[in-house]
């Protein structure tokens, strides 16, 4: 299968760091062994980057909240978060021109959607 390269233009580490949270989310959200996917698209001008888990899910109450500093949910092995990692991927998203977006998807779990604008794509 021939996969086409896509680049996004921008601050390498902050990327790295910011894809790299999101991923630490979903490991630390899903049950051992079970599947995490990465799909990455172009459509109509816009990169997304999807991290998709199969976990338990955002309770409702907290939907709202998971964006704001030092909020965090009790992780299932009880691990401690300093609630920064949201905020972080959030503000690197801007900083790049783009936006995130974390929701429950229909077959249980969250996915996280990183999008960038046109104007950082090459």
């Amino acid at each position: 299968m021939d996969v086409p390269t896509i680049t996004v233009t921008g601050d390498a580490l902050l990327l790295r760091q910011a894809i790299g949270n999101l991923l630490d989310n979903a490991i630390a959200f899903s049950p051992s062994g079970s599947a995490i996917s990465i799909d990455v698209s172009q459509q109509n001008g816009t990169i997304q980057i999807q991290v998709k888990d199969h976990g338990a899910g955002i309770p409702n109450y907290a939907l709202a909240k998971i964006f704001d500093r030092f909020y965090s949910l009790e992780r299932p092995d009880a691990a401690k978060s300093t609630g920064l990692g949201l905020p972080f991927v959030r503000e690197v998203a801007l900083l790049h021109g783009g936006s995130v977006a974390i929701s429950n998807h229909v077959d249980g779990g969250v996915c996280a959607c990183l999008s960038f604008p046109d104007q950082y794509l090459h």
